[in-house]
């Protein structure tokens, strides 16, 4: 058995790859809204804060390591693509522990970086202190984090969304009985409801691990040579794997920055501003999670393409990823208008708030119909491994849009605020646009 083939590229199969991956990314934040919900109810307002400042820190961390799912995801559709197994399972068996060892360094040494980060997200004493019980008991997980994160990249890119799924179903499963467990019933606190989170991680991790074999038995087994030393530690594809990493790292850190840039700048707007903007970020972040499932897919079959050396595969991919990225686009723009003032009505009581939140509702709105394009760019980008576009684009967009703001902020005022980040959306794809060519150069018809 040599490996999957791979049948003509249709529009149902775009969407069957992506339909598990919007579920699986809405299903992601659950495990934080059950923590949230028990600390609130069984715990106390003082936890509750301290959970919002811990979740936001671990959160960097969390984000800031994702090169992991990026990278594996690229380099295991283009091998996939091109049929090479032993390929596909190297990446995989080369980005785990890599996700295990970063995990246990950041482990380590958190009696370090604790109060490095709340050197820069500083609160009130007690806040910092219940913040920190969280995050050490979270980052209990982060090493099986880190290894899932791997997992779930390495399944989307061999075009396996249905696994990514399962994993996710499972993690969130455990998390929803642990957690009421140690805060109930054995009263453990904070720190039991981090804990919680962090065995359902290890749990996700034992079933991503378990597919993953499955997988690797439904392609034939494990190909002869794989798990060595020489493959393992081949110089020629460990620098493909760091090389990848560390533009994606970068390219994460101008994301990080652009979306911070924008909290703080909705910040000093007022309270008023900021409590209305919370609301929209509450809808941006929805469509984002249905946007980010066709820049998945693009990932995993653009990157097969290109592994395969298919120009005309991979310009169908592009097509069809794209088109149905912009058409959810397109009804997200207007579910978030015509649907977001029974949402802000349901999220606020305030008046003043409320009407805050319809006058900017317009540009919420229009953030995933600008923003799709930069999902799918990225998508393209991560699949074929041309991170190095992605970090020069990454630093370009972000320097674009923080001119924008102090070009549109002093005649607009705060709706220079939302122009200036509509400008980031499509600065995102447009940096990216004219190192498009140079992909498909590299491809045959």
């Amino acid at each position: 058995m040599s490996g999957p083939s791979h049948p003509p590229l249709s529009a149902r199969a775009v969407f069957n790859q992506s339909w598990p991956i919007m579920l699986a990314n809405a299903a992601a934040p659950v495990v934080g809204l059950v923590d949230t919900f028990v600390v609130g109810r069984f715990v106390g307002t003082t936890a509750l804060a301290g959970i919002g400042l811990g979740a936001v820190i671990y959160g960097i961390v969390y984000w800031g390591f994702g090169f992991l799912r990026m990278s594996t995801a690229g380099l295991a559709a283009q091998d996939d693509g091109a049929d090479d197994v032993a390929g596909v399972q190297g990446h995989i068996l080369r980005a785990i522990p890599l996700g295990l060892v970063i995990g246990t360094v950041v482990f380590a040494a958190q009696m370090l970086l604790l109060p490095a980060a709340f050197a820069v997200f500083t609160a009130a004493p007690y806040l910092e202190s219940e913040a920190a019980t969280y995050i050490q008991a979270r980052l209990w997980g982060l090493p099986a984090t880190l290894g899932t994160i791997a997992l779930m990249g390495w399944f989307v890119g061999i075009s396996r969304a249905g696994l990514a799924l399962q994993l996710q179903i499972v993690l969130n499963l455990v998390n929803i009985v642990l957690s009421p467990v140690f805060v109930i019933v054995l009263g453990a606190g904070l720190y039991g409801v981090g804990l919680a989170s962090a065995v359902a991680e290890w749990c996700g991790f034992a079933m991503g691990l378990m597919l993953m074999r499955r997988e690797f038995i439904r392609r034939g087994g494990l190909r002869p040579g794989v798990v060595t030393r020489a493959n393992l530690l081949d110089p020629t594809q460990l620098k493909r794997l760091g090389v990848a990493n560390s533009n994606i790292f970068i390219r994460t850190l101008t994301l990080t920055l652009g979306f911070n840039f924008f909290g703080n700048a909705a910040a000093s707007e007022g309270s008023l501003f900021m409590a209305a903007n919370h609301i929209h970020m509450q809808l941006i972040t929805m469509s984002a999670l249905v946007l980010d499932a066709f820049a998945h897919t693009a990932e995993a079959v653009s990157g097969a393409a290109y592994g395969a050396r298919d120009r005309a595969r991979f310009m169908r991919a592009v097509r069809l990823t794209t088109r149905f990225s912009c058409a959810f686009a397109l009804l997200l723009g207007a579910v978030i208008l015509l649907g977001g003032p029974f949402l802000i009505d349901g999220l606020t009581v305030d008046p003043d708030v409320r009407q805050t939140a319809r006058d900017y509702l317009p540009y919420a709105a229009l953030a995933p119909v600008i923003g799709f394009a930069a999902y799918q760019m990225d998508g393209i980008f991560i699949g074929t491994t041309h991170t190095a576009e992605m970090r020069n684009a990454g630093i370009a967009s972000v320097a674009i849009y923080i001119g924008a703001h102090f070009l549109l902020t002093p005649v607009f005022g705060a709706t220079g605020i939302w122009l200036a980040f509509l400008v980031y959306y499509a600065a995102r794809a447009v940096t990216l646009a004219p190192y498009l060519p140079r992909i498909t150069a590299r491809l045959t018809d």
